[in-house]
């Protein structure tokens, strides 16, 4: 009985620590708290479509290209991610 319990926890475990792993390698501003403020706050001040002239001075030239090119949300949204989680 206890064995059956415990089948579906191996898997799991080794998923989500893969997961993470994998997110911390790729994006190791995603652990600091900087990372995180600079993405929500990006987010935040698009939100109504309009975008302020401080945000839009603190992303660099080459992935304000990336984004503007960008063919749909949730591409954009990776580039933000990939812009702050990596330069934290």
């Amino acid at each position: 009985m206890t064995r059956k319990k415990y089948k579906f926890l191996k898997p799991f475990l080794f998923l989500t620590t893969g997961l993470f792993l994998g997110v911390g390698a790729l994006w190791p501003g995603f652990i600091t708290d900087t990372g995180r403020k600079c993405f929500f706050k990006i987010i935040n001040d698009g939100k109504d479509g309009k975008v302020s002239l401080g945000t839009i001075f603190s992303i660099t030239p080459n992935y304000l290209m990336k984004i503007n090119n960008a063919e749909n949300k949730y591409k954009k949204i990776l580039l933000i991610g990939d812009y702050c989680f990596r330069n934290f």
